[in-house]
């Protein structure tokens, strides 16, 4: 096992020269792919991933039949940089809400009437579809409805975290009771100095919303949001302790939030700073469509947490030139080798880029909006890698959420300007419109950097 960051082009899962990621990165013990599909980024979804136009019922099921190519990729990138699919301990999974030509219609006031069913068709499909790949001690999970993925006919992203075989390391799956997921996936994974666990939702399981997270609609008491928060995190937090992890080493948080669950985020804070009054961990506050698993719900929740008894530390990073953490959040934790930020926003200390508002109202055709965003991501990044002791060059896993796809294009121009060994391993997803954190941004960015040893 080398601690140095490798990235990976790996044949047959790698991508375009336009595309920009690599297929694997390499660092520490762990390898991180890029968010892979079945689309062969020329035509769209690949011949072997597709039905027959003229025998669409006939000639295989949609869905599983882009997990299998997926699932195809995804181990081949891992096999050839010495990790395996079997070694993963966590996994994110996308699917879209607007497929094809569908236009999006940001005017719906209930994504869940028009697109549960959608939503589960396709769930359903692909947990079968993995289930022929991913057999014992499935990773830690979340699969989460996003707008759009890159291709409109996808129908399934999927993103991973492997062991490296040299690592040494043997990962662990835990259970509890307070958490017994039906789709057949680890509410936890130990791997070294790390635990990783799934994406919690508000539910028991059974009746939908967990009673604790239901706010009775006939009285002016309570919020929901905040209500689904504080059961996510306490049910996160029993699994976590149960598993011998501590609370306090919580260094990062991934929040998924629907566009009700961001309306709603002062009553999240509240929670937030209950559950952690002082050194709050790194957040990523992402908004999606909706929260798969739970009919309703809002909010799913993620944590990786440093294990203290296999060499994990828990350090807070500040750096005073870099722009201040907004929220009960800090710029970010270091924890071994990895460097694991709070969302990053193209913003001032105040609200959006001035510079950016002005050119999205004087000039938006130009699309000068999201290039000044980016940019100023690239050096708030750049600045905290520097207080962390290591360079924005080290990223190993980016996850990029744009308001509007019409702006992917250039994303796909400027994003890559600092990376001059190899790409991160990337996804590029979009969310609904006007839901970042601090309105008037238009893309968000979620990070994590290697901090090499010694």
């Amino acid at each position: 096992m080398s601690s140095k960051r490798v990235a990976h082009n790996v044949p047959g899962a790698d991508f375009p020269e336009w595309y920009p990621s690599s297929s694997v990165v390499t660092a520490g013990p762990y390898a991180f792919t890029a968010s892979m599909s079945a689309v062969d980024f020329a035509t769209g979804v690949a011949p072997a991933a597709s039905v027959s136009p003229g025998l669409p019922r006939t000639t295989g099921h949609p869905v599983k039949l882009q997990v299998r190519e997926t699932y195809r990729r995804l181990s081949a990138a891992l096999g050839a940089v010495g990790s395996s699919l079997e070694a993963g301990v966590s996994i994110n999974q996308w699917q879209p809400t607007f497929r094809g030509d569908a236009v999006r219609d940001d005017s719906a006031q209930n994504a869940y009437v028009e697109h549960w069913e959608a939503w589960r068709d396709v769930a359903h499909a692909y947990i079968q579809g993995r289930n022929e790949f991913l057999i014992d001690d499935r990773p830690a999970s979340c699969l989460l409805p996003v707008d759009r993925l890159v291709a409109k006919d996808s129908l399934i992203e999927i993103q991973l975290v492997s062991l490296l075989d040299d690592s040494g390391i043997s990962k662990r799956a835990y259970a509890h009771d307070v958490h017994n997921p039906l789709g057949g996936y680890s509410v936890g994974m130990e791997a070294g100095p790390l635990l990783f666990s799934a994406g919690f939702i508000p539910t028991d399981f059974e009746s939908g919303l967990h009673p604790n997270a239901r706010v009775p609609q006939h009285i002016w008491y309570g919020n929901q949001v905040a209500a689904e928060t504080a059961e996510t995190l306490r049910q996160i937090r029993i699994t976590m302790e149960s598993a011998g992890a501590d609370w306090a080493d919580v260094v990062k948080v991934v929040l998924y939030l629907t566009p009700e669950g961001m309306r709603n985020l002062p009553a999240v804070e509240e929670v937030w700073q209950q559950n952690w009054p002082d050194s709050p961990p790194a957040r990523a506050i992402v908004p999606v469509s909706g929260i798969g698993g739970v009919k309703g719900g809002n909010v799913e929740i993620f944590v990786i947490v440093a294990r203290r008894d296999a060499g994990g530390d828990r350090e807070v990073i500040t750096a005073p030139d870099a722009l201040p953490a907004i929220g009960h959040q800090v710029q970010a934790i270091r924890s071994g080798e990895f460097l694991f930020l709070s969302t990053q926003l193209g913003r001032s200390a105040d609200g959006p880029l001035p510079a950016a508002v002005a050119a999205q109202d004087g000039l938006p055709f130009t699309r000068r909006a999201l290039v000044d965003q980016v940019r100023a991501i690239h050096e708030d990044v750049a600045k905290i890698c520097a207080a962390a002791g290591t360079s924005i060059e080290n990223t190993v896993k980016a996850d990029l959420y744009l308001t509007d796809f019409g702006d992917l294009a250039t994303l796909f121009e400027v994003w890559p300007e600092p990376f001059t060994d190899g790409l991160p391993a990337a996804g590029f997803f979009e969310v609904p419109p006007g839901s970042l954190e601090v309105p008037g941004c238009t893309v968000a960015a979620d990070i994590i950097v290697h901090c090499p040893q010694g």
